[in-house]
Protein backbone atom coordinates (compact mmCIF):
# COMPACT_ATOMS: atom_id res chain seq x y z
CA UNK A 1 0.00 0.00 0.00
CA UNK A 2 1.09 3.51 -1.19
CA UNK A 3 -0.19 6.47 1.42
CA UNK A 4 -0.78 9.69 -0.55
CA UNK A 5 0.57 12.89 0.20
CA UNK A 6 -0.04 16.36 -0.46
CA UNK A 7 1.72 19.40 -0.95
CA UNK A 8 1.92 21.72 2.40
CA UNK A 9 -0.52 24.27 0.04
CA UNK A 10 -3.17 22.84 -2.21
CA UNK A 11 -4.43 25.47 -4.87
CA UNK A 12 -6.91 24.57 -8.01
CA UNK A 13 -5.10 24.26 -11.55
CA UNK A 14 -6.53 26.68 -14.13
CA UNK A 15 -5.92 27.19 -17.91
CA UNK A 16 -3.17 30.15 -18.07
CA UNK A 17 -3.22 33.05 -20.91
CA UNK A 18 0.16 34.66 -21.58
CA UNK A 19 1.29 37.29 -19.37
CA UNK A 20 0.59 40.91 -20.61
CA UNK A 21 3.77 42.70 -19.45
CA UNK A 22 3.42 46.73 -19.88
CA UNK A 23 0.93 46.25 -21.93
CA UNK A 24 2.63 43.68 -24.54
CA UNK A 25 1.22 39.77 -24.87
CA UNK A 26 4.71 37.86 -23.77
CA UNK A 27 3.85 35.49 -26.88
CA UNK A 28 2.67 38.13 -29.52
CA UNK A 29 4.89 41.28 -28.85
CA UNK A 30 4.42 44.22 -30.94
CA UNK A 31 1.67 44.01 -33.14
CA UNK A 32 1.53 47.60 -34.76
CA UNK A 33 4.53 50.04 -34.25
CA UNK A 34 2.08 53.01 -34.35
CA UNK A 35 -0.04 52.13 -31.08
CA UNK A 36 0.82 52.88 -27.63
CA UNK A 37 2.37 50.02 -25.62
CA UNK A 38 -0.64 49.56 -23.18
CA UNK A 39 -3.08 48.91 -26.16
CA UNK A 40 -0.85 46.01 -27.75
CA UNK A 41 -2.24 43.18 -25.92
CA UNK A 42 -5.61 44.23 -27.15
CA UNK A 43 -4.30 43.73 -30.68
CA UNK A 44 -3.06 39.91 -30.53
CA UNK A 45 -5.64 36.94 -30.54
CA UNK A 46 -5.07 35.83 -27.04
CA UNK A 47 -7.25 39.14 -25.46
CA UNK A 48 -8.56 40.31 -28.34
CA UNK A 49 -11.85 39.28 -27.68
CA UNK A 50 -11.57 40.36 -23.86
CA UNK A 51 -11.18 43.70 -23.78
CA UNK A 52 -9.35 46.05 -21.42
CA UNK A 53 -7.83 44.27 -18.55
CA UNK A 54 -8.37 45.48 -14.98
CA UNK A 55 -6.95 43.88 -11.99
CA UNK A 56 -9.24 41.49 -9.84
CA UNK A 57 -7.73 43.01 -6.86
CA UNK A 58 -6.43 46.60 -7.53
CA UNK A 59 -8.60 49.50 -5.35
CA UNK A 60 -11.30 51.14 -7.89
CA UNK A 61 -9.63 54.28 -7.51
CA UNK A 62 -6.23 52.83 -9.94
CA UNK A 63 -6.81 53.53 -12.95
CA UNK A 64 -6.49 50.46 -15.29
CA UNK A 65 -5.04 51.83 -17.84
CA UNK A 66 -1.91 53.00 -15.70
CA UNK A 67 -2.08 49.90 -14.09
CA UNK A 68 -1.21 48.02 -17.19
CA UNK A 69 1.62 50.19 -18.49
CA UNK A 70 3.60 49.83 -15.37
CA UNK A 71 2.86 46.32 -14.80
CA UNK A 72 3.20 42.08 -15.25
CA UNK A 73 -0.51 41.02 -15.35
CA UNK A 74 -1.23 37.58 -15.44
CA UNK A 75 -4.78 35.95 -16.30
CA UNK A 76 -6.37 32.78 -15.23
CA UNK A 77 -9.57 31.00 -15.60
CA UNK A 78 -11.60 31.23 -12.92
CA UNK A 79 -11.50 27.70 -11.07
CA UNK A 80 -15.08 27.87 -10.43
CA UNK A 81 -16.43 29.64 -13.24
CA UNK A 82 -15.26 28.59 -16.61
CA UNK A 83 -16.99 31.69 -18.42
CA UNK A 84 -14.86 33.84 -16.13
CA UNK A 85 -11.40 35.26 -16.15
CA UNK A 86 -9.09 36.57 -12.84
CA UNK A 87 -6.91 38.95 -13.85
CA UNK A 88 -3.67 39.72 -11.36
CA UNK A 89 -1.45 42.47 -11.43
CA UNK A 90 1.90 42.39 -9.94
CA UNK A 91 1.32 44.39 -7.12
CA UNK A 92 2.44 42.39 -3.70
CA UNK A 93 -1.15 43.31 -2.10
CA UNK A 94 -2.76 42.42 -5.33
CA UNK A 95 -1.12 38.55 -5.73
CA UNK A 96 -1.57 38.11 -1.48
CA UNK A 97 -4.75 38.60 -2.25
CA UNK A 98 -5.13 36.22 -4.98
CA UNK A 99 -3.25 33.08 -3.22
CA UNK A 100 -5.01 33.46 -0.30
CA UNK A 101 -8.80 33.28 -2.17
CA UNK A 102 -7.56 30.61 -3.91
CA UNK A 103 -5.44 28.63 -1.48
CA UNK A 104 -7.56 25.03 -0.85
CA UNK A 105 -5.18 23.76 2.32
CA UNK A 106 -5.02 25.05 5.97
CA UNK A 107 -1.36 25.11 6.36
Amino acid sequence: MEIERQGAVSVPITRSFPKVIAGVCEFCGILDNTKPSEVQYTLCPHFKSIGLLRCSYCDESRDPVEVIKSAEINVHGHPDNPNKLVVVCDNFTCSQKHLARFKLSKS
